[in-house]
């Protein structure tokens, strides 16, 4: 049986700490386990006597700065005492249970979570859920008690410590995966790969200067002139004015149809099966 103290008791029914679970009292008391917790903040000593119950009760109480220390300190040995087997014993009881809530992937049929961080400093990220069926991170749904708290509290490394040394919670992967049809055809997975290019190729022809059509026209118009050199002047005029006057045609006769196309495309009714 382990002792606790009543301010750990307090902290934990809390709603907003439902993911933390109760750290014994022998591992806090064992200064081995808090290795450079010391240096972390000046209040140390202090908020270490709040989460021990060495401190009275009503300085705790008046002092709000006492009281984010001491959660903070608690926090960090959290995160330390759930890489234990101890505290892995008591994460697994949790995720039995489902206290930290289910994956929301269809294919995953709502499989049981486990808590994880993003990162190991304090103050970046709350706490997510990772799931060991899909093995991807979710963040917690709105009103899930317990989403709010640091993710630091829990670490980067949980779940896979937990799966790791408890190979026998590992679930079956999952039997499929979520296949893309329309009108009952499946859709390449490379389709909107396509698509998108298709669609980023027109938007940059279309927003291109009227006057690159007549600069393509006159660089042609140029390289035919020079090779018709020992012709009349009347002649060179002539073919320049007809090419030109074909460049601009052909340009002018794609850029319809392409418009034409997709304005016909856009008024089309969706076909029925």
């Amino acid at each position: 049986m382990h002792k606790s103290s009543t301010w750990i008791k307090r902290l934990l029914n809390k709603p907003e700490n439902a993911f933390m679970c109760m750290v014994d009292m022998s591992y806090i008391q064992d200064k081995f386990n808090l290795v450079g917790l010391e240096n972390t903040f000046p209040d140390y000593e202090s908020a270490l006597s709040v989460v021990l119950d060495d401190a009275p009760l009503s300085c705790v109480a008046a002092n709000t700065a006492s009281r984010s220390a001491a959660e903070l300190v608690y926090g960090l040995v959290h995160a330390r005492y759930v890489m234990t087997p101890r505290g892995v014993a008591k994460i697994l009881e949790k995720y039995m249970a489902g206290c930290f809530g289910h994956c929301p992937r269809e294919n995953c049929n709502r499989s049981a979570v486990l808590p994880i961080g993003l990162c190991d400093v304090v103050g970046e990220n709350t706490v997510r859920i990772f799931c060991p069926r899909c093995m991807d991170v979710y963040t917690p749904p709105q009103g899930v008690k317990g989403a709010t708290v640091d993710g630091a509290y829990f670490g980067t490394g949980l779940p896979h410590m937990v799966l790791m040394t408890r190979p026998e919670f590992i679930p079956s992967r999952p039997r499929g995966r979520h296949v893309a049809k329309l009108y009952g055809f499946r859709i390449h997975d490379s389709a909107y790969d396509l698509q998108r290019n298709a669609f980023t190729e027109y938007r940059r022809s279309m927003q291109q200067p009227p006057n690159s059509t007549s600069t393509a026209t006159a660089d042609i118009t140029s390289t035919k002139t020079s090779t018709t050199a020992a012709s009349s002047i009347v002649s060179t005029t002539d073919v320049a004015s007809t090419t030109t006057t074909t460049v601009s045609s052909n340009a002018s006769n794609q850029t319809s149809r392409l418009e034409n196309m997709i304005n016909a495309y856009r008024r089309a009714p969706l076909l029925k099966r």
